[in-house]
């Protein structure tokens, strides 16, 4: 199979086809290692498609394929939580792209090194980075490269404690994703706006917009973002008080995000169906989940979900008697948050 049938499969979101095109593939060819990489992302298969692209990049001659092999890489690093490693990546290439006068390029690394940084919870920074990539797509009137801007700084808004600021962000960000006729940065924009509604209590919006973006992602093979609205429609629904609807998504959440292997959201799920566990007072379930939630979250970049698990473990240690410790798992989450300008403490209510 020639790479540009590899190609079509992937523009029309049929990554599987790829994989199984390639499933006995011993070559070193880097711009079809490049495509078997893409595809594993796509399907959620974020380590298998880290080592292709290492793979790829090695062999890659070409500069263009090189910056193009690493700027996924980056991506892939910084959706499993090594946030610092996809920096660097992503700076590498920004690198080699202002050295050989590759306006496109750096600016797809001037992207991918905010990502980075709004994964790292230095977000007045990402923003700086963002903000330039943002003029350029509005310049080029690139109207899915806006979307997906305004989704980044829409959940920046959102850790800021910006809401309405955040909300109005990811409604742009939906109607430019509609220009652009991209129905998955429209998907991720409206998980986007319903998850900055929960934090905001329209519950009713929060748990809309993801019904709306499951019946999207319903549609495709992207099993990340069908994770992404199964663990966000379940927080919805449990702060509606609705806990074995919340719980049957926590569930299916839990076995996507377990198959892809990402541990950070998988964090998230253990976290979410926890709080679910503490209204049912079933005290140790909820203990065993952020138990798992605090081991999933350890090494990561993920500040603000290491933080979500330290308050909720406190409270479930008080409920257990366990007064003392409880008292210091508190006081370390909150520190935590001040240290990294973060306002998760105050979240606790969602």
């Amino acid at each position: 199979m020639n790479v540009e049938q590899l190609e079509n499969f992937l523009n029309q979101n049929k990554p599987s086809k790829v994989v199984a095109a390639l499933k006995t593939y011993k070559g070193k060819d880097a711009e079809v290692l490049y495509l078997l990489g893409e595809a594993q992302r796509m399907l959620g298969s974020f380590e298998p498609a880290i080592t292709t692209y290492i793979k790829a990049a090695a062999n890659a001659a070409a500069a263009e394929t090189k910056m193009e092999i690493l700027l996924s890489l980056a991506a892939c690093e910084r959706t499993l939580g090594r946030a610092e490693s996809a920096f660097h990546t992503a700076a590498a290439v920004e690198v080699l792209a202002e050295g050989l006068e590759y306006e496109g390029f750096k600016i797809e690394a001037l992207q991918e090194m905010g990502m980075a940084l709004r994964a790292q919870g230095k977000l007045q920074q990402a923003l700086e980075y963002l903000n330039e990539v943002l003029a350029h797509y509005v310049s080029e009137a690139d109207f899915g490269g806006i979307s997906f801007i305004l989704w980044a700084k829409g959940g920046i808004f959102r850790l800021q404690g910006h809401l309405p600021e955040g909300i109005k962000t990811f409604k742009d960000s939906i109607k430019y994703a509609k220009k652009a006729g991209d129905k998955i940065n429209e998907a991720y924009a409206l998980c986007g706006l319903a998850g900055i509604s929960r934090i905001a209590g329209d519950l009713k919006a929060c748990v809309n917009n993801y019904k709306a973006a499951y019946k999207i992602f319903a549609k495709t093979e992207d099993v990340f973002g069908k994770a992404y609205t199964n663990c966000g429609l379940a927080n919805g629904l449990r702060q509606q008080g609705l806990y074995a609807q919340a719980l049957k998504y926590y569930h299916t959440a839990d076995k996507l995000y377990s198959a892809i292997g990402d541990k950070v959201d998988l964090g998230f799920v253990k976290w979410g169906r926890a709080e679910v566990y503490k209204k049912q007072n079933r005290l140790n379930d909820a203990a065993a989940d952020l138990k798992a939630a605090e081991k999933l979250f350890s090494g990561s970049d993920e500040k603000r979900g290491q933080i979500l698990t330290m308050l909720s473990t406190a409270q479930v240690l008080y409920a257990l008697g366990r007064t003392d410790e409880a008292k210091v798992k508190y006081d370390d989450g909150v520190a935590l948050a001040k240290k990294e300008g973060l306002n998760t403490y105050l979240e606790i209510y969602t």
